[in-house]
């Protein structure tokens, strides 16, 4: 059975083979581990426990639950934390100046010149009308 601090070794995943340390029990198969692995939710049947066991807390920080595991005896790799380089002003961009502005004036300039449409088709009817022929 897991209990909180118990090392164990992951056996499935992309950090299988890794050492870690029960440091919380969730529901009956699941468990939160740290160590060497990311502290995260695993699943016991992930899990190959070992017979030691240290004195972990849940409050505990990575770096704590690592020296630990250091002390007991388990070489721990650890990451380098990468740092953040300064980046350098940008140039501002220099806006692109399209067509759109000309395309809205020409329209709104067709629209001044137009007639109304009510315009435009009696106009239309007038010049469709037969002239009527003069009686002698």
């Amino acid at each position: 059975m897991m209990e909180i601090g118990r090392l164990a070794i992951k056996t499935a995943g992309r950090e299988a083979g890794k050492v870690c340390v029960v440091v919380e029990i969730i529901k009956p198969p699941y468990v939160i581990i740290d160590g060497d692995v990311r502290r995260k939710k695993c699943n016991i049947n992930h899990l190959e426990a070992l017979p030691m066991k240290i004195d972990v807390k849940k409050s505990d920080s990575h770096d704590k639950i690592v020296e630990e595991l250091k002390k007991a005896g388990y070489d721990i790799s650890e990451k380098k934390k990468k740092e953040r380089k300064e980046k350098a002003a940008k140039p501002a961009k220099k806006r692109k100046v399209g067509d759109h502005g000309k395309k809205k004036a020409k329209k709104a300039a067709k629209k001044a010149k137009a007639k109304p449409k009510a315009e435009k088709k009696s106009e239309k009817k007038e010049e469709k009308k037969p002239k009527k022929a003069k009686k002698k």
